[in-house]
Parts: structure tokens; C-alpha cells; sequence
């Protein structure tokens, strides 16, 4: 017999390519679905139940979560329109779903995607001794399960109080969180005009002075991680994000029970993004234009008087200037690696090329 699974934000980014999985798998899927429109890539597929209604409709998640087998939470904000959006959908809605799979009678495995920003950005480390040739980013910790997460930004805040919150619920349900990197690949609207700009000028952009390295993943190998999270993955306790060190010390830790980072075993600086895109384009060399932190947070205070005067959101606004503007956001995925057995290939290259090629048969760029 097929399991039954339900998907928030299926067609979205992350979940449109996870509910494909599924259901390539024999599973059952109800899909909760916003506005009919953005379902309509699932009009006549088998096994599959719609669900209208978005993360504030209790009914919505009600039905649901009944008679499911394992819930995957994908959907979320990236952007608030107004102060304290974040919290409420993040956190809020994160618990109230938590809330409705324990009423429910078969208490299903609950998988959570978070975010690398919850964790916040990776503290400095020793130089290898001696080791010539090294990498910047060997001279920084990459960020892991058992480092207590320390976010900057709102957003980052508002998904560090939803994994805190979710350990009340530990003991009644079998919950997992999985914290992606960045995540890149077909479907993504989000980095469109990176891929589009060097495209068609050879260039890219990277924000402030300083070139970072960030932790990526592709979208299949984030799936892969998320379906082996439900199966077999480790889960949340009541104390998986308590600190376990003194409050006077510099670094605090806790268990991390129950949490993975997603991502790639490579960081990479974002201007070599750049470069491997401008590749997939037979661009011999991408020029990199460095944007002075004034101009990004130019742009984030300009997002947030567009915010305020249309009540709508922008690609930038001050939440995202802000996290630009620090870094490197670089993540370990040996824990899910070993226990997960989620073996990612470190190679990038040939995934941004297969993705610049889909944006360009699309007609997106």
C-alpha cells in the first residue's frame, strides 16, 4: 500500500519538484494550493487531492493533515509586506500545522524546511597549519547541527522561533528539520536574473566589497534529503536547541537532535556562481561588478518604501540587504550524509549549467 503525504506550498519552488517525486514514486499527495491557477501543472494527475487554502486557513491544514502518513512543511515567507509577517506565517502557522497533525489520529511524521539563515552566518576558525594553497573558507567553521543558531536578519528569527517552538511538540509527534543552503534550480524565479544577466552581458553582480562563499544545493539532491528525513531521518527532542554551554562562552552549542543542514560538500565564492553560469553560456569570462554597500542598502530601503506605499513585496528589501551584506553562509551536510546516507556530488557545475539550460528552452531569460 502507497503512503499519503501532505505537501505545503506545492507549487512552489522546493515543492513542486518534491510533490513530482512523490508521486513518481506511487505515493499520494494532497497539495495545499493557494490560488487554483498555480495547480494547474496537476489537472488529471492520478493520486493526487487539491487542497485550497493557504497556512492561515486552520480547515485547510485540517484536512490535510487527516489520514496522512508524513507531512513535508515547505511553504513559507521570503519577503514580509508588513512588520512581524514573518513570525506569524514562519513561526505561527509552522505551530498551528504542528497543532492539527497532533489532533489528527495518525500523528504523522512532520518534515520542516527551515533555512541556513536560521542558523546565521559561519564564525571564523583556525588557519590550517602549514597547508599551503587553502581555500578562504577553510579559515572559518562551516556552520553545523550542534553550533546553537545565532540568526541576524528577521526572517532568519522568525524560523529559529518556529524550530524552538517545535520542540513542545516533540514528545507527541516524530518531527524532523531539514535547513537548506542556498537552493538553486529549475523553477526558481527567485535567481532568474542572475542567470539572465550573463546570459546577455556577460556579467554578474555580487553584493558589497567583499567576495563571499556560500553553501549551495540543487533542488533533486534537497528532495533526496527530505524523502530520506521522513523515512529515516533522526528526530526533534524538547531539548535538541537548548544551549549546552555556559552563557559567558563565546561559542554555544546544543544536541541538534532531529536537525540537518542540506547542501553540497563545497562551498563556493559567489562571483565563481558567476563564472560557472557565464560558462553555461559559452561566455569565455562573466565580468563581476561589485555593488558598494551603500547601493545595497539603497536598495533595501527602497524595497521597504515600495512595501509601505503599495503593499507589495520587492526582490529586495532591507531584510535581504542586510543578510547580503554578511556572510560566508557555509554549512555542513556530513551529518545528513552519514546518517541520511544523502552522498551529494561536490560537483556544481554541471547542475547550474543543466538549470541555465532550462531557464533558456523556457523562455525565461
Amino acid at each position: 500500500m502507497s503512503e499519503t503525504y501532505f505537501v505545503t506550498g506545492a507549487t512552489g519552488f522546493i515543492g513542486r519538484s518534491l510533490t513530482r517525486r512523490l508521486l513518481e514514486s506511487g505515493a499520494r499527495v494532497k497539495c495545499l494550493v493557494r490560488t487554483a491557477a498555480k495547480a494547474d501543472w496537476l489537472a488529471g494527475t492520478p493520486n493526487v487531492e487539491i487542497i485550497n487554502g493557504d497556512l492561515r486557513d486552520g480547515a485547510a491544514l485540517a484536512r490535510g493533515v487527516e489520514g496522512v502518513d508524513g507531512v513535508f512543511h515547505v511553504a513559507g515567507l521570503t519577503r514580509e509586506v508588513r512588520r512581524g509577517e514573518f513570525m506569524e506565517v514562519n513561526c505561527g502557522c509552522t505551530l498551528d500545522l504542528a497543532r492539527y497533525c497532533v489532533r489528527s489520529g495518525r500523528r504523522p511524521t512532520l518534515v520542516v524546511v527551515s533555512s541556513l539563515s536560521c542558523s546565521g552566518i559561519a564564525r571564523k576558525g583556525d588557519a590550517l597549519s602549514g597547508e599551503s594553497g587553502e581555500r578562504l573558507y577553510d579559515l572559518c567553521r562551516r556552520k553545523r547541527e550542534t553550533d546553537y543558531p545565532r540568526p541576524i536578519s528577521a526572517y532568519g528569527r522568525s524560523k529559529f522561533a518556529a524550530e524552538q517552538n517545535l520542540q513542545d511538540y516533540s514528545e507527541k509527534l516524530p518531527i524532523t528539520i531539514v535547513r537548506p543552503s542556498y537552493v538553486f534550480g529549475e523553477w526558481d524565479m527567485e535567481s532568474r536574473q542572475l542567470y539572465s544577466m550573463a546570459k546577455r552581458h556577460g556579467a554578474f553582480v555580487v553584493p558589497g566589497w567583499k567576495d563571499r562563499y556560500f553553501s549551495f544545493i540543487y533542488i533533486q539532491d534537497l528532495v533526496d534529503v527530505l524523502i530520506a528525513a521522513m523515512t529515516r531521518g533522526e528526530r526533534l527532542t524538547p531539548l535538541s536547541l537548548e544551549s549546552t554551554s555556559e552563557p559567558s562562552a563565546k561559542a554555544k552549542f546544543c544536541s541538534g537532535k532531529g536537525v540537518y543542514f542540506a547542501t553540497a560538500p563545497e562551498p563556493i565564492l559567489f562571483s565563481e556562481f558567476g563564472q560557472m553560469v557565464g560558462r553555461a553560456f559559452d561566455r569565455g569570462r562573466v565580468r563581476v561588478f561589485r555593488i558598494p554597500p551603500v547601493g545595497v542598502v539603497g536598495a533595501g530601503v527602497f524595497g521597504e518604501c515600495y512595501k509601505a506605499l503599495k503593499h507589495k513585496s520587492m526582490a529586495m528589501d532591507f531584510n535581504k540587504s542586510y543578510e547580503a551584506l554578511h556572510g560566508p553562509w557555509i554549512c555542513s551536510g556530513e551529518k545528513a550524509k552519514d546518517q541520511l546516507g544523502a552522498a551529494i556530488s561536490p560537483e556544481l557545475e554541471s547542475k547550474f549549467r543543466r538549470v541555465a539550460l532550462w531557464y533558456d528552452n523556457q523562455g525565461l531569460i
